[in-house]
């Protein structure tokens, strides 16, 4: 199975959106930041129909298209980046390989640097201002590039050009890293690309779902509540599931709820300005005044209870069968009377009267008084004529039985009554108690006033001989005297910390009611907030579907199978040329965007074993620079590779392979060395040369009382080799032509002495580079027998030239002193040109002996 159908295989699986967007993908449309918003809502809204033979059916394999080249043209214009100087510009050969040489502290490491900063590298440095400036100003640089053919700048401290990432740099650092750290391996088949922009693409989805989250993340307004309170237990737990019912319960209360705070917040304020004693008055104060009212409510129900009205009822009762009685009697007697109505009540009154004042006006005699000298008391007229018999008719009546019978029974209904009519509903010392209550118990007064209302009218009632409404007191009652009970056992038990729980609670009672009017205030926020959260679910259900994790796992899957085990061949080969041995490259982790990461690590050795303990400073340097020209390897744009001294620690033999790798990664794409290492800079050269490599010089130079970073366009002359040396005399003779006219003798002198210097140091360059540095390696003093025929070949006439030349050019230099005598003249423009060619000559010809 290809990589290909392994994808399409996988795809067919994901959600609906994922297989759409391959299949855009894979059509060459590319999917930008503003469809992002459009896909992302439609996971929130009915799939779409998918077409007939589903949404990969229109999938193609894309074609293979690799990225374009990217090479470095310069780097210019640095201005306050460590002590460089400003106002030069490095420049880079486009094709082969361009070594820039510079001694230590020259300022090659600052341009390095600058390039670190902008390409793909597996370690950073920081750029740094120039220490010793009192004031640095701000740093910039650029640098220039091509893509393919087109040119384009990026600038120092902004966001680099993606396409500079092409470009991989390498330093001693590297190393460290890959013994450490795990290498992205940039290579991807044309189906995991796929996978790759697919993880891009859901990715932006995922971010777009991620703001929607974010706005739906922040919580609404709440009620405010006490923190430990159920209100709080509630709000706390309110989630996307809680329901209307739940809410609309949370948050109902009584309809007095607000008066019942009021009345807390006052007792709250009650207990904490008064002290424990006060508190035990006041129960005990209460208790008694509750007490007091219980007993006068007891007191009134058996003054005007069903037993008392029973018994004015029978009072009356008997009054009128005694009326009656009387009635009867007097009607019997009386009959024949000029006037009726003897013995009724009028007569009553009018008989008690007459009796009263006879007794005053006859004190001697008893009532009647009927003698014949006597008169009526009520006329005043003489009693003739039977007046005086009447008189004794009328006593003898009154001291009937039943006269007196009806009299007595009257009598005591109105004492009863009047007892009755006096009988007090409240009191002075009931008012008193019912305020006392009532400072405690609001409502109180009006609770036991609408009893004592009902007693008035009881009271009227029995008086006025009416039906009276019934009172049930007993239930209050007793209630009224078990609470007075109960403030007194209060009382009794009150102290400190009794008051102090006392205050605690009325204070929770207090934040409850709180609790109680914020959540039914605060309803509507609740449910919005719930509302939130239900928005909030779909979107976290959804955000989890855009989970790339799956995405990015397929990519490393796929990677291991048609990557790794290239990857790990391609290292192999590498650690191989460099004499590292038992080493591999292995498949690590997966990571979105990148696919499998791999890391170097030993082969079949023990558990826990470490590279770094094992491995000498020089191989780990091997192993770094294998593990990064393994990375290279996948880059299939064959962009620039940038060398920053890449031979640090290595011994002579890695540094010839390394030498080699870099000799031969230039003849397929750009390369530039950051180098000051002089034999590592000829043998470069060497093997530019011998394959036929472009191969550009720069050098970065440090000015004495100056400063770093001055650049040209050739090595200094302790780095060129003996070609090289021959070029840069030829360019100081053509030099002093121009400048001849006009010189002094002295100067002209002067300068003639430097070239000859020069000539003498170049031919001591051509002995050692073509003849003893082939016999005997210096470093090693390793002696190549196989290089003596060499020497063999060369001819008396070759030394004789070289005897010659040397001789005169000694005599020219400034280290001999010529005599007064002699007249020394220096040579000519054309003598120094002449003998130019002689080294030139010899140098060809001599070199042509290494290759016969």
């Amino acid at each position: 199975m290809t990589a290909y159908a392994d994808v399409l295989d996988w795809i067919a699986t994901r959600p609906w959106w994922q297989q759409r967007s391959l299949a855009r993908i894979a059509s060459g449309e590319t999917i930008s930041e503003a469809a992002y918003e459009e896909i992302a809502q439609s996971l929130f809204e009915a799939p779409p129909a998918a077409p007939e033979e589903g949404w990969l059916a229109s999938v193609t394999a894309p074609q293979s298209t690799d990225d374009d080249p990217v090479r470095i043209l310069s780097v210019k214009g640095v201005s306050n980046v460590n002590r460089l100087a400003e106002n030069q510009e490095l420049t880079f050969a486009p094709e082969g390989l361009t070594v820039v040489y510079g001694n230590n502290g020259s300022g090659k490491s600052g341009y390095a640097r600058i390039l670190q900063s902008m390409v793909r590298a597996r370690h950073r440095a920081n750029i740094l201002p120039d220490v010793f400036a009192e004031s640095p100003g701000k740093q910039s640089g650029e640098v220039t590039f091509l893509v393919a053919e087109t040119a384009y700048t990026s600038a120092l401290g902004s966001t680099a050009d993606p396409a500079l990432g092409r470009v991989a740099l390498y330093d001693e650092h590297c190393g460290d890293t890959y013994l450490n750290s795990e290498a992205e391996i940039s290579y991807r088949p044309s189906a995991v690309q796929l996978l790759d922009d697919l993880s891009t693409v859901t990715a932006g989805v995922r971010r777009v779902i991620d703001g929607w989250r974010s706005d739906k993340g922040v919580p609404g307004p709440l009620p405010v509540v006490t923190e430990s309170g159920s209100a709080a237990t509630f709000l706390q737990a309110l989630t996307a599931k809680t329901t209307g019912e739940e809410i609309a319960a949370a948050a109902s209360c009584s309809h007095d709820v607000d008066q019942k705070l009021s009345n807390q917040v006052e007792e709250v304020a009650r207990l904490r300005t008064t002290d424990p004693g006060q508190e035990k008055q006041k129960l005990i104060r209460t208790a008694d005044a509750l007490s007091r009212v219980s007993e006068h409510l007891a007191a009134l129900d058996r003054s005007f209870g069903t037993v008392v009205h029973e018994k004015l009822s029978a009072l009356r009762e008997g009054a009128k069968v005694a009326q009656e009685a009387a009635d009867a009697a007097s009607a019997t007697t009386f009959g024949d009377e000029p006037l009726p109505g003897i013995g009724s009540p009028a007569w009553k009154a009018l008989w008690q009267a007459a009796e009263n004042y006879s007794l005053v006006v006859y004190p001697e005699h008893g009532f009647p008084h009927t003698d014949e000298r006597a008169v009526c008391v009520l006329c005043q007229q003489s009693l003739d004529g039977g007046g005086g018999a009447r008189l004794e008719r009328f006593r003898q009546f009154v001291a009937d039985r039943t006269a007196q019978d009806a009299e007595s029974a009257v009598k005591e209904l109105k004492t009863f009554l009047e007892a009755l009519g006096r009988q007090p509903i409240e009191s002075q010392p009931v008012a008193v108690a019912i305020a006392t209550v009532e400072h405690s118990e609001p409502g109180f007064t009006a609770q036991v006033q609408a009893l004592f209302d009902a007693f008035r009218a009881r009271q009227a009632a029995m008086i006025a001989d009416e039906q009276p409404a019934s009172i049930g007191v007993a239930t209050e009652v007793t209630t009224l005297a078990k609470q007075a009970d109960g403030l007194r056992d209060q009382a009794g038990a009150i102290d400190a910390a009794d008051f102090a729980e006392r205050l605690t609670q009325a204070q929770s009672e207090e934040n409850r009611l709180r609790d109680q009017i914020a959540m039914r205030d605060g309803k509507p926020l609740i449910e919005s907030e719930r509302d939130r959260l239900l928005q909030l679910k779909v979107l976290n259900d959804k955000y989890s579907e855009t989970n790339t994790r799956p995405i990015t796992d397929k990519v490393g899957e796929l990677t291991k199978k048609y990557v790794t085990e290239e990857a790990q061949d391609r290292f192999t080969r590498e650690t191989d040329r460099l004499e590292l041995e038992r080493v591999t490259f292995k498949a690590t982790k997966s990571r979105q965007g990148v696919g499998l990461l791999h890391k170097a690590d030993f082969l079949n050795a023990r558990a826990g074993a470490r590279l770094g303990d094992v491995l000498s400073e020089g191989e780990q340097t091997a192993l770094g620079f294998a593990g990064f020209l393994t990375e290279v390897h996948f880059d299939k744009s064959k962009s620039a590779l940038v060398f920053d001294d890449p031979v640090s620690s290595l011994d002579h033999m890695r540094r010839e392979a390394v030498a080699n790798r870099i000799t031969d990664l230039a003849g397929e794409r750009q390369v530039i060395v950051f180098t000051h290492d002089i034999a590592f800079t000829m043998v470069l050269r060497k093997n530019a040369e011998a394959s036929d490599i472009p191969f550009a010089t720069r050098g970065i130079e440090r000015k004495r009382k100056v400063g770093p970073g001055f650049t040209t366009l050739k090595h200094p002359w302790t780095a060129q080799d003996a070609a090289q040396r021959v070029n840069t005399l030829r360019q100081e003779v053509a030099s002093l032509r121009r400048d001849e006219e006009g010189m002094s003798d002295q100067a002209y002198q002067r300068a003639t002495e430097e070239i000859a210097g020069h000539m003498s140091q170049t031919w001591e360059r051509i002995i050692s580079q073509v003849l003893a540095e082939p016999l005997v390696d210096y470093r090693t003093l390793e002696v190549r027998v196989g290089k003596l025929r060499v020497i063999g070949r060369v001819t008396p006439e070759d030394i004789k030239t070289y005897d010659d030349s040397y001789s005169r050019i000694s005599g020219w230099a400034s280290r001999h002193d010529p005599h007064p005598e002699l007249n020394y003249t220096p040579p000519s423009v054309d003598t120094l040109t002449a003998e130019i060619d002689v080294l030139d000559t010899w140098l060809k010809s001599v070199k042509k002996y290494q290759s016969t």
